[in-house]
């Protein structure tokens, strides 16, 4: 398939009304050619996002579209911006004209085959797990309700949750110089080859701290805790911050 220009597409695939107790369901299916170090943005409101790295040089993009009523789904459409280095896929919802707009359900689960060393940039999930597996570029992810979970990471990464858990697992430090890692409610997990060159700086407000590494945790008089370790030259910034839940320090 030809590449897809600049402007913003609405897509709608192959439409499948099921009977009676009744579920409108679509998918739209998409490939594109992409260079190996491209960026990705993705935003959803209500699904899953799965993202897989594989030894290629295209994305395939799979987008399920489920609702209970066919006027739930005529709300939603699936906006595509994409050239060579870059893909951007934003859920959109159409304003509801009144009340019975409201009643029912609707959720679109998107999962990508992406070339392992692609940038994940602004991937933003209100309702929904986000799960990336083998993917070594960069991530940048806001999730509000759902669990995180990367294992495959070797660059820089940003995450800001509120209530779900963050697993994150590193498997070497080539291009890493930061990770910044905040939550309200949920587990903060993350697992590190080693702590070479690492500056180590972690803090929560209720919950508590461990690690494989033998670094303290000081446990502060009237709330919280931290620990903090600063090894070789300190390249790697490893920011922690927790309010409601553990954060753990791991060895992978």
């Amino acid at each position: 398939m030809s590449l897809i220009g600049k402007s913003a597409l609405t897509l709608f695939g192959a439409l499948t009304l099921l009977p009676a107790s009744a579920k409108v369901q679509d998918e739209i299916n998409q490939v594109y050619d992409f260079d190996a170090k491209g960026t990705i943005e993705l935003s959803n409101i209500n699904g899953d996002v799965t993202i897989t790295a594989c030894d290629c040089n295209q994305v395939t993009l799979r987008a399920e579209i489920s609702a209970s009523t066919q006027a739930l789904r005529d709300r939603i459409s699936v906006e595509i911006d994409a050239s060579t280095s870059r893909l951007s896929v934003k859920t959109e919802y159409q304003k509801a004209q009144d009340k019975g707009y409201n009643q029912g359900h609707s959720r679109v689960d998107y999962t990508l085959m992406v070339p392992n060393q692609v940038n994940l940039d602004e991937i933003e999930l209100v309702n929904g797990n986000l799960t990336i597996k083998g993917v070594s570029g960069t991530l940048d992810a806001d999730l509000v309700n759902g669990n995180l979970s990367s294992d495959g990471s070797a660059a820089d990464i940003k995450v800001d949750s509120v209530n779900g858990n963050v697993d994150i697992e590193l498997n070497r430090f080539d291009s890493t110089k930061r990770i910044d890692l905040e939550s309200v409610n949920g587990t903060i997990t993350l697992r590190l080859p080693n702590l070479d060159d690492v500056n180590l700086d972690a803090s929560t407000v209720n919950g508590s701290l461990s690690n494989d590494f033998g670094v303290a945790v000081k446990k502060h008089k009237w709330v919280g805790a931290s620990m903090a370790a600063s090894n070789g030259n300190g390249a790697v910034k490893v920011e922690l911050e927790n309010v409601n839940g553990a954060i753990r320090v791991l060895q992978r």
